[in-house]
């Protein structure tokens, strides 16, 4: 037990006065920080502690002694995966912009940051075309937040209607079969759905037989893919859907990643053509490319352009798409960023980068200086990192031009933003 872990209270009430990154709020006690979930700036509460540190703590907001205007009724009480349905829609984007600027300033050293004022998502409810739930005991749900513990649902209001249409379906030919994870995407354009079942090896579970009794129930489902470690991938029908993005058919299996709110997305793809200012005649980079969700669509409008992506088959899905829509200067590169890049000759005149939540590896930021492309424009889902990565790119001789916090995530404190960097002079 640390030295001061003893001190702290099993339970404390305190005055809230922020909101941290993870979407927290924030809160003092005997001058230490405290995280409550489930709170609001300006709000006095109770707190139930379940981590204890020297200098912090964290915990849950157990009752409300004084509420914030902002507070309204959730719709999913308890759902850990919604955990800002109590706050007011207006005041989620307020937070959401203020968790950029305080990330920018404390870790990038960039306090004048030009943060934007959050683009709200068009849809705050209903706006997920995809999902991962997780099975046990012939219930289906999301584990609790940091534990493997099965929050059983019924109707995810998060998802589109497809969606838990095809899993009430799924929930009416479970038996004692429950797969460990289900993967479910819906193509929004056409309006039918693609799911994974993996199940662990071992586990007794058929999944295929499952497969094909929700099949047989399910009209949306259009193909299943199982998946049990050590085997060979089995698909019982369509092992793609096809989505539009940007004027782009996109050809995806269920377990590539992709954007979630398509709506929103087209916001992000407007954002980066924007920023990037293309004339036509630029070598582009795309980092981290997934399945081309944003060199795809820009490919008309640059001489060429190279997406780097670490996962086999997100670039499967993305070269199958280019040949698709016929995109012939588009050339996918697999591998880890930080590997191929040291690979890529110059010249690339701009740069789209849409890292994960962990951010650029440093020797990315390195090749990328030693490139040296006029603009960069950066697709961050994760504060934190993205002001580290900035503070190494100003270092480096750039200048952070604007910071558009966009809401691909209503409901929840995960925050995408585009930052358009030039190199200066």
């Amino acid at each position: 037990m640390n030295r001061m872990t003893s001190i702290w209270p099993a339970t404390l009430e305190l005055l809230l006065d922020g909101m941290a990154q993870g979407g927290e709020a924030v809160g003092r006690w005997d001058e230490r920080v405290v995280f409550a979930s489930g709170g609001l700036p300006g709000e006095r509460v109770r707190v139930q502690l379940s981590e204890r540190h020297d200098a912090y703590a964290r915990g849950t907001v157990t009752a409300v002694l004084e509420a914030a205007p902002e507070r309204i009724v959730p719709r999913l009480p308890g759902a850990d995966h919604i955990p800002w349905q109590h706050i007011d829609y207006a005041a989620q984007l307020r937070f959401k912009r203020q968790i950029v600027a305080d990330q920018l300033a404390k870790i990038g050293g960039l306090p004048d940051a030009p943060v934007a004022d959050t683009l709200a998502a068009p849809h705050p409810w209903g706006y997920r075309n995809s999902a991962r739930l997780h099975g046990a005991n012939g219930e289906l749900g999301y584990f609790a937040a940091a534990s493997r513990e099965l929050q059983p649902i019924a109707h995810d209001p998060l998802l589109l209607p497809v969606l838990n249409e095809a899993l009430a379906d799924l929930r009416m030919v479970l038996r004692d079969d429950s797969p460990d994870e289900i993967i479910l995407r819906t193509s929004e354009t056409y309006g039918y759905v693609l799911a994974a079942l993996r199940t662990a090896h071992g586990s007794g579970a058929d999944p295929l037989l499952l497969a094909r009794r929700w099949r047989t129930r399910c009209a949306a489902l259009a193909g299943v893919t199982v998946l049990v470690p050590g085997q060979a991938e089995q698909v019982l029908g369509a092992a793609h859907l096809i989505e539009e993005l940007g004027g782009i058919a996109f050809q995806l299996r269920p377990t590539s990643f992709f954007q979630v709110n398509r709506a929103a997305a087209e916001l992000l793809l407007t954002l980066v053509r924007a920023g990037l200012k293309l004339s036509g005649t630029e070598r582009l980079l795309d980092l981290y490319c997934g399945a081309g969700a944003f060199m795809l669509p820009l490919a008309a409008q640059v001489r060429e352009v190279v997406g780097i992506e670490e996962f086999p088959n997100a670039v499967e899905d993305g070269r199958a798409s280019a040949a698709l829509n016929e995109v012939t200067n588009a050339q996918f590169l697999a591998g880890r960023v930080e590997a191929v890049l040291p690979k890529v000759e110059a010249p690339a005149e701009a740069v789209v980068l849409d890292p994960p939540r962990r951010g650029c590896h440093p020797q990315a930021i390195a090749q990328l200086l030693r490139l040296a492309p006029a603009r960069i424009v950066y697709v961050s889902c994760q504060p934190g990192t993205l002001a580290r990565d900035l503070k190494l790119l100003v270092a480096g001789g750039y200048s952070v031009a604007s910071v558009q916090p966009v809401d691909l995530f209503p409901q929840t404190a995960h925050i995408e933003s585009v930052t358009v960097l030039m190199r200066e002079a």
